[in-house]
């Protein structure tokens, strides 16, 4: 596929409005999730490396990831995860200048250009690529850093009006664990532009009681504060989430030969 033939935002639009979105981090809060339950929703979207189990679920309708060299994904695997539509995090050009990547010869940093050089033969699918004006004004909400791909994934989600978004798997490296069960180590912090998790923890905190959002329990902890989005959507979800238990219950029940 060539870049000719990658999808506009309005792709976006039709994927997500409307419908329940679950978001799936990379985060080991996913393991808390009842079996079933982030599979029930419309529409899963999952980031770079993700790995999928009982409690993260199996499905995968949306690959949201910034392409780069650390992301193993191949096409082959995420097509026969049922992938359909691929967001990338990067546009396809130069964002900021930073003589700090300069001087150190990081220009891979600050221009991706090299993502869609490297992978022009790798895409499958509708895959949307945003514009350089479209990172800049996530990086603007962040004071100039770069999102992670998880919040950049929430902010494109968001902009395209879900009914409900359940986050899970996003505790902002307050675990110092990523990829669910393996060690995370941050960038460096002399980086002007690198990823600052308390930044996106303070801006989900400050606008979730006027989102259409809910989070699994590790979340709502590493918020510090008390979550109160809107409450006819979290009952909704909560009651989903019992069904879902109740139901698996009875099948393992079943198994047994006790009902």
């Amino acid at each position: 596929m060539s870049l000719n033939h990658f999808c506009d935002r309005e792709r976006l639009h039709e994927a997500f409005a409307g419908k329940s979105v679950a978001i799936v981090g990379s985060g080991p809060g996913v393991l808390k999730n009842d079996p079933g339950f982030v599979d029930s929703h419309d529409v899963v979207v999952r980031v770079n490396n993700y790995k999928t189990s009982a409690q993260a679920g199996k499905r995968t309708d949306v690959f949201y990831s910034y392409f780069g060299n650390a992301v193993k994904k191949t096409a082959r695997e995420l097509k026969a995860d049922g992938v359909t539509l691929c967001i990338s995090k990067l546009p396809n050009g130069k964002v900021v200048d930073s003589p700090w990547h300069e001087k150190r010869k990081k220009l891979h940093g600050i221009d991706y250009r090299w993502v869609y050089e490297k992978r022009r033969n790798w895409w499958f699918c509708d895959t949307f690529v945003p514009s350089v004006d479209d990172l800049r004004e996530k990086m603007s909400i962040l004071d100039g850093h770069m999102p992670t791909t998880g919040f950049a994934a929430i902010s494109d989600v968001l902009s395209c009006a879900p009914r409900y978004v359940y986050l899970t798997g996003f505790d902002f490296f307050q675990s110092m664990t990523h990829n669910v069960n393996e060690a995370w180590k941050p960038g460096d912090p002399t980086d002007p532009i690198g990823h600052d998790a308390e930044l996106e923890r303070i801006w989900i905190r400050d606008n979730c009681a006027r989102l259409p959002i809910g989070m699994d329990e590790q979340m709502i902890q590493a918020m510090k504060c008390q979550v109160a989005p809107d409450q006819h959507l979290v009952r909704a979800a909560l009651n989903r989430q019992e069904s879902i238990r109740i139901r698996n219950e009875r099948l393992r029940l079943r198994r047994r030969g006790l009902s």
